[in-house]
C-alpha cells in the first residue's frame, strides 16, 4: 500500500544536522509517511548517519549517488516516490511534528494540488529566530492560478516560491511532467515554481509557521550569498529560462495580458535594473555590452517595452535606456551626463548609467 506522503531529503556533507531533521519527521503526528534520503556524494559522515537512521526506522529509504547537485538529488527523489503527495525538507532545517498533518488536512479539503504553510527562519550562528525573513502568510485558496491575473495579494504570491514548505499532490506533478533544473546550483526553487503556476489549478494557503528554515549556515552556498548579494548574471538566466519555457508552452500572451511577465521583472530584474550603474561600473566594455544585449533581448521577448505598465516612473526610464529607448541626443552628452551624476538617489543613477552606456555602445 502506498504510503499518504513522500517527505524527500537531499543530503550533501550536512552530518551535523541530521539527527534534528529525521528527528522532526519520523515524529510526525502524520505517520503514514516514506522519508527517501538522497546522499549526494557526501564526502563527510553524512551516509553512515543516514543508514544507522534507515536501520531504526522502517519509513526511512536510502539512496546513494554521485554528487550532482541539490536538483539532481530532489529529481533522483521524485523518481522514487510512492506517496499520494510529495514534500521537500532540506536537510539542515526540522519541522514542527504537525507539518505534514495540517498540511495534508488543507490539501484534502481544498482539494488543492500545492499547499503551503509559513516558516520561522533562524540564525544558524545563534538559533535567533529572523523575523525579517520569517513568514506568515493569511490564510487562502486560489480556485485556478492559470487563469488568475497577478496581484500582491494573490495567493500564489504569498507562498513564496521556496519549495521546502508546501506538499504536492504527485499526480499533479507527474501530469505537469516537470523536474528542478540541475543546471541550477541556485535559485532552483524559482525556477520550479514559476515553470509550475502555469499548469495549477487550486493553491491553498495556511498562516501556520510549521517549516524551520536554518540560514547563515556557513558553507552553504546560500550563506555567500547572504553576504554578497545574488549574482546578477544568475538572475537573468533564470528570467530568460522562465520566460522561454512560458514561450515554449504558448503561455508568454497570457503572461503579459495577467501581469505575470511584469511580475518576472520585478522579482528577478528590478533591483539590478536599478542599481546598474554599480554593475556596469565593474564590468569591462565587452561585458556591458553583452548585458545590454541580454537586456533588451529579454525586453523584446517579454512584450513589455516600450510602457514598462505597473512600473513606477523611474523604474520605467530605467527599463527604457536599457532598452535602448535613450539617452537623448543632446550636445555635449557626456558631459552633461557626468555633471547630472553627481546628483543624488535615482536621478544621480540615472545619469551614471547613461554615462556608461553611451562609452559601451
Amino acid at each position: 500500500m502506498n504510503n499518504t506522503v513522500s517527505v524527500i531529503l537531499p543530503c550533501y556533507n550536512v552530518a551535523p544536522y541530521l539527527d534534528v531533521c529525521l528527528n522532526s519527521l519520523v515524529n510526525q503526528t502524520l505517520q503514514d509517511i516514506e522519508i527517501i534520503c538522497v546522499n549526494d556524494g557526501s564526502t563527510d559522515s553524512t551516509l553512515a548517519v543516514l543508514q544507522c537512521w534507515e536501520r531504526k526506522d522502517h519509513r526511512i529509504r536510502v539512496i546513494n549517488q554521485e554528487n550532482g547537485g541539490l536538483s539532481a538529488a530532489r529529481n533522483a527523489g521524485m523518481d522514487l516516490a510512492q506517496g499520494e503527495y510529495i514534500g521537500f525538507v532540506d536537510p539542515d532545517d526540522y519541522v514542527e511534528y504537525s507539518m505534514y498533518e495540517r498540511l495534508l488536512e488543507t490539501a484534502r479539503s481544498s482539494r488543492a494540488d500545492v499547499t503551503a504553510c509559513g516558516y520561522v527562519a533562524f540564525s544558524d550562528c545563534n538559533g535567533t529566530i529572523m523575523e525579517e525573513w520569517s513568514r506568515s502568510p493569511a490564510a487562502g485558496v486560489e480556485e485556478c492560478v492559470r487563469e488568475s491575473v497577478f496581484h500582491s495579494d494573490s495567493v500564489w504570491c504569498r507562498m513564496e516560491s521556496i519549495a521546502c514548505n508546501k506538499l504536492y499532490l504527485r499526480s499533479f506533478l507527474e501530469k505537469c511532467a516537470l523536474k528542478f533544473v540541475p543546471s541550477f546550483r541556485k535559485g532552483e526553487d524559482d525556477v520550479f515554481w514559476l515553470m509550475l503556476l502555469p499548469h495549477m489549478g487550486r493553491l491553498a494557503v495556511i498562516p501556520d509557521r510549521l517549516y524551520w528554515y536554518r540560514k547563515q549556515r556557513k558553507g552553504a552556498i546560500s550563506y555567500q550569498w547572504e553576504i554578497c548579494g545574488c549574482p546578477y548574471g544568475l538572475d537573468m538566466e533564470r528570467l530568460e529560462y522562465v520566460t522561454s519555457y512560458w514561450c515554449n508552452i504558448s503561455w508568454q500572451e497570457s503572461a503579459l495580458s495577467r501581469g505575470w511577465m511584469a511580475y518576472l521583472l520585478k522579482r528577478f530584474l528590478l533591483a539590478h535594473v536599478s542599481s546598474a550603474e554599480e554593475i556596469f561600473r565593474v564590468l569591462d566594455d565587452c561585458s556591458r555590452k553583452e548585458l545590454v544585449k541580454r537586456y533588451r533581448e529579454w525586453f523584446a521577448v517579454s512584450g513589455l517595452s516600450p510602457e514598462f505598465k505597473g512600473l513606477r516612473s523611474w523604474d520605467r526610464k530605467f527599463c527604457r535606456l536599457l532598452d535602448g529607448r535613450g539617452p537623448e541626443k543632446l550636445v555635449f552628452p557626456r558631459l552633461i551626463y557626468r555633471l547630472m551624476g553627481f546628483c543624488s538617489g535615482r536621478r544621480g543613477r540615472y545619469y551614471r548609467l547613461k554615462l556608461y552606456l553611451s562609452s559601451c555602445l
